[in-house]
């Protein structure tokens, strides 16, 4: 337990320390540190974003959390799958539609890359066991953020944007107009 001195909110972590002490140091390094009181929100997606995908990703946010990243890396990959069948992919596999989704131009090769890199997690998890460190798992967590926010939110601001200047000058006709 401690408190914070610049917000005075007092917070409770776990603290895995080294089994031993460096050579010249006085306490043993800290391994990892996870902050457990109070709750750490899980990240989310815009409301831009369709609800089956964010739910998806909320949920992988969660585990990801409490350190479950093997089900978070295999959350993130579910994630990705939805995202391509939302936007149409062909194919047998989640390689076949990212490539699709590629290859037609709905997203630019960086997503691709950024998907593939989901793909990878989830697949290395769920298959092989593999457990990714927390910083690898985060990274392709926000890889996901940037991809929704060039799929989803960027032309649903462009649309709200277009639709105000439409009021706008509609109001402004009628105005001109008079009674």
């Amino acid at each position: 337990m401690w408190r914070c001195e610049y917000c005075k909110r007092t917070m409770a972590e776990i603290v895995t320390y080294a089994d031993e002490i460096p050579e010249g140091a006085q306490v043993p390094e800290v391994v990892e540190g996870r902050l457990t009181w109070p709750a750490k929100s899980p990240r989310e997606l815009s409301t831009d974003v369709p609800e089956k995908i964010r739910g998806l990703f909320v949920e992988s946010s969660r585990a990801e959390d409490v350190g479950a990243y093997r089900l978070a890396g295999a959350g993130y990959r579910a994630t990705v799958e939805e995202i391509c069948k939302d936007q149409g992919a062909q194919g047998n596999n989640l390689f076949a539609k990212i490539k699709d989704l590629g290859t037609r131009g709905v997203i630019a090769q960086d997503l691709a890359d950024a998907f593939d890199e989901a793909r990878y997690l989830g697949n290395d998890s769920l298959h092989d066991g593999l457990a990714y460190a927390p910083d690898e798992v985060a990274d392709v967590a926000e890889l996901i953020q940037e991809a929704t926010e060039v799929l989803y939110v960027q032309p649903a601001d462009r649309a709200r944007m277009r639709q105000a200047r439409s009021t706008r000058r509609a109001a402004h006709k009628a105005a001109q107009q008079g009674p």
